[in-house]
């Protein structure tokens, strides 16, 4: 699996920001039925920009979630390996020696 690339998402997010403002000033010229179409198209491409960018906020979230995740297991994991584990370890080899 592969993280979500920040370049590309704000590339795609300035596309549409740019559409919108095409679309935006185009608007003052169009006729009445041509002004709908066009006001749904705004609408439509400022929905998905922003549906894509809280889907991005929540991965970042998600993302955040998960490097602290990962910072309490190896804190963990290295707590078990030294503090546990070794000295049992070398308890049973002091045992066998005798």
């Amino acid at each position: 699996m592969q993280g979500i690339n920040r370049r590309q998402h704000e590339h795609l997010k300035n596309l549409l920001i740019k559409l919108e403002e095409n679309i935006e000033a185009k608007e003052d010229y169009l006729l009445e039925e041509e002004g709908l179409q066009s006001r749904n198209e705004l609408e439509s491409i400022k929905s998905k920009r922003l549906q894509m960018q809280a889907l991005y906020m929540e991965y970042l979230k998600k993302l955040a979630e998960i490097e602290m995740h990962i910072a309490l297991y190896r804190r963990f994991y290295n707590d078990v390996s030294i503090n546990f584990v070794s000295s049992r370890i070398r308890k049973l080899n002091k045992a066998e020696k005798l």
